[in-house]
């Protein structure tokens, strides 16, 4: 499909830009559902659509405290949260650094390395613990907290929690005892604000103006879209959603690496908000980018660059696409908003609820299941892993190697599926890299699209996705050793063992919803090696 043919489908959709931005702007629930006790749900988590607003008037608050931590000699900011309440924080510290501010830093995965790799790039004196939760009881921030309030104790003292932030809705655990040990400092955010939608209340503001961002004139534009009922994402909301139902419903982003962090963050709104009941749209965040005639013909490209970002990909006449420049925080914060106002049109074209995760929860209750599988036994149970093949295990499919295996797992998926590589493995550019090379020799070869995030991160992004959307995913868990463990404090576990549980929820999960799933233990510390190994094995990309 090319522009032309897109832009036909959207002009005989019934759906009419005035008449939603009525609805949406004035947040009327049946927008998206004419059943009462639908509408019941999205009108408790309408309260994004004018938070700018409220947020505003707690500026003097939010940079009047900016101000007390830069005098007090701080130098680094750790967020510790997931989904929303940090993908919004990578994003603002990768797109415009140097701001001024503090350096932010962001902890979203439970991998030991990830842990301790944080642990060992600030100077625990100087750095300010920012944990962010709406609920205080999701268990990877609760685990982040009681490791570096314990790391801080050791170090500093009574003095510990004068390091730390605690940003959480009213009435939450967190909240108390955060008041309890006598935190730096308490915001709360609004309950009528999901997660994902957060990045204009203190979940994302407070962590913006430490790293330097001018919160205050990103606040102002997007008041003025709000309050001149902006129909920009309108626009784009109806454009994603009468593709998705054609047919075109894998969202490519083309960027450049500092913006890697928009299309995360991106990603866990539009997935999570639109995967569910068997339908949605797919954003693909840093999927390496092809040569035209690679890309089959599901795809919508979303260009998210700066004015003289240029990338190759298919034209206007070959594919559809939406394109956004930003050369400011201000037009990236209006361009956020846009997104937000986009997704919740989405979901109405689709016909979902876009402010439920109904199969997240299922996700996580099997994951503490393993967790205290694991915790009853003190170890991780023996997992019986079907091929062994040097340093790499895998259960779930077939062949005389593991990479065999794998290629012929993909080899399955048929025209319009989407290849799901899932690594609970430490963050790096060596792990990312040998990864990037087997989705590029899938797209190239098979002109599938491929998803890729790192666990437990993406259980907060697309994992409601690859639960509740189209059936249409080949998903790769891949898992590793772990070089280094160490035990959470207060929770009978390490973290190592908490990953490893994650995963096997998520597998669990998965095969629940009747999803194609395999998994891949790398059964080494040299996960670099290993990702190579593999990719050797599978002849579809060469190990350097």
């Amino acid at each position: 499909m090319n522009q032309a043919e897109a832009n036909a489908i959207v002009a005989s959709s019934y759906w009419n830009e005035t008449e939603i931005a009525e609805k949406l702007y004035g947040k009327d629930p049946s927008l998206w559902s004419s059943d009462p006790s639908v509408q019941a749900d999205v009108a408790a988590f309408l309260g994004w659509v004018d938070a700018p607003l409220r947020t505003r008037q707690q500026l003097p608050e939010i940079l009047g405290f900016v101000e007390l931590v830069k005098k007090s000699g701080f130098t680094d900011a750790v967020v510790l949260g997931m989904g929303g309440s940090s993908l919004s924080s990578l994003m603002f510290s990768q797109a415009f650094p140097n701001m001024g501010g503090l350096k932010l830093h962001v902890l979203d995965s439970t991998n030991p390395v990830d842990v301790q790799r944080i642990r060992n790039s600030v100077p625990l004196n100087k750095t300010l613990f920012i944990v962010a939760s709406k609920s205080g009881t999701t268990v990877e921030p609760l685990a982040f907290e009681e490791f570096f309030y314990s790391e801080l104790l050791q170090e500093m003292g009574d003095n510990a929690a004068q390091h730390m932030v605690a940003i959480t809705d009213p009435g939450s655990q967190m909240e108390t005892r955060a008041t309890e040990r006598k935190y730096r400092k308490i915001f709360l955010g609004e309950p009528a604000v999901g997660g994902r939608f957060s990045v204009f209340t203190v979940f994302g503001m407070v962590p913006a103006a430490l790293a330097g961002l001018p919160v205050e004139s990103m606040l102002r534009e997007v008041c003025s879209l709000f309050e001149n009922k902006d129909t920009h994402g309108i626009t784009a909301g109806i454009f994603l959603g009468e593709l998705a139902k054609n047919g075109v419903d894998k969202i490519t982003f083309a960027n450049p690496p500092e913006f890697d962090g928009i299309a995360l963050w991106a990603e866990q709104l539009i997935a999570e908000s639109t995967g569910k009941h068997g339908v949605g749209t797919l954003p693909l965040a840093t999927e390496p980018l092809a040569t035209p005639d690679c890309y089959g013909t599901d795809r919508v490209f979303f260009v998210v660059g700066g004015k003289d970002f240029d990338p190759a990909i298919p034209t206007q006449e070959q594919a559809p696409r939406l394109t956004s420049k930003i050369d400011s925080p201000e037009y990236l914060a209006k361009v956020l908003y846009w997104l937000e106002i986009a997704t919740a049109t989405c979901g109405a074209v689709l016909g979902v609820n876009p402010f439920d995760q109904p199969n997240v929860q299922a996700a996580k209750d099997i994951a503490r299941a393993e967790l205290q599988k694991i915790q009853a036994l003190s170890s991780i149970p023996e997992i019986k892993y079907e091929i062994a093949s040097q340093d790499l295990r895998l259960y779930g499919s077939h062949g005389n190697t593991v990479g065999e295996a794998v290629a012929n797992f993909i080899h399955k998926a048929p025209e319009g599926s989407q290849i799901a590589f899932l690594a609970f493995l430490p963050e790096s550019e060596g792990a990312t890299g040998a990864i990037q090379e087997i989705r590029t020799a899938t797209t190239a070869r098979l002109k599938l699209a491929t998803s890729f995030g790192y666990g437990p991160r993406y259980l907060h992004s697309t994992g409601q996705y690859h639960k509740g959307g189209p059936n249409n995913g080949y998903y790769i868990v891949l898992t590793s050793e772990d070089a280094a463990d160490f035990d959470i404090p207060g929770m009978d576990a390490t973290f190592g063992q908490l990953k490893m549980a994650q995963a096997l929820g998520d597998i669990g999960a998965l095969q629940s919803n009747g999803r194609a799933v395999i998994h891949v233990h790398l059964a080494t510390t040299d996960v670099v090696g290993a990702l190579h190994q593999l990719a050797a094995e599978m002849h579809i990309a060469v190990a350097p």
